[in-house]
């Protein structure tokens, strides 16, 4: 059999007009691996400040691939169970984790979005992309799918080593319940959960 020179199963898309010249540049651009792939994507969102940052095709070299950041990544379906049951544990993490600047907790719908680097087999498929090391692929996380084993993970293979922050004092003249929350701190409540 022939080889295609496309095993790898990256898409291209053709544009151009339907003219014998520019399909024959097409496919001398494509042998010579000139042309950009096509990935899926949804659009950027914006803003995309919550606690687990929302990765896209058109973004997740700049989360995902951020040399400066140790990055776990859950690659989901909307509809698959596994993953809707995961979601309130990984949201609990990625709030216990939030103030590490050197940490990003992350997710993408494998559904509409696709990247070289972000293979799932299943859903929901966690990788984690240690800083420094983006070149190398990244780690599965296979461990129980609780806070504390998810954090002990991450702690073991980050290749930037954190601590948790201690609560700050907070003055006892609050008047509503949120700021009573905000009181025990990510450090407690991941202590309690530990």
């Amino acid at each position: 059999m022939a080889s295609t020179g496309n095993e790898d199963g990256k898409k291209y898309i053709y544009e151009g007009q339907l003219t014998s010249d520019a399909i024959k540049v097409f496919g001398e651009e494509f042998l010579q691996d000139k042309l950009k792939p096509f990935l899926k994507s949804d659009p950027i969102p914006e803003p995309n400040d919550g606690d687990v940052k929302i990765v896209v095709g058109k973004n997740f070299d700049e989360i995902v691939l951020d040399e400066s950041k140790d990055v776990l990544l859950e690659i989901y379906a909307p509809w698959c169970g596994h993953c809707q049951a995961l979601e309130p544990t990984y949201n609990k993490l990625a709030k216990h984790l939030r103030d590490i600047d050197s940490l990003v907790i992350a997710k993408m719908d494998g559904t509409t979005n696709e990247h070289p680097r972000a293979k799932a087999d299943g859903f929901p498929t966690l990788l984690f992309f240690p800083s420094g090391k983006k070149s190398f692929d990244p780690i599965a996380v296979e461990t129980n799918r609780t806070v504390l084993a998810f954090y002990k993970f991450i702690k073991k293979h980050a290749s930037i080593p954190f601590k948790l922050r201690k609560p700050t004092a907070k003055p006892e003249t609050r008047e509503s319940a949120e700021p009573e929350i905000k009181t025990k701190g990510p450090a407690k409540d991941l202590k309690d959960e530990l």
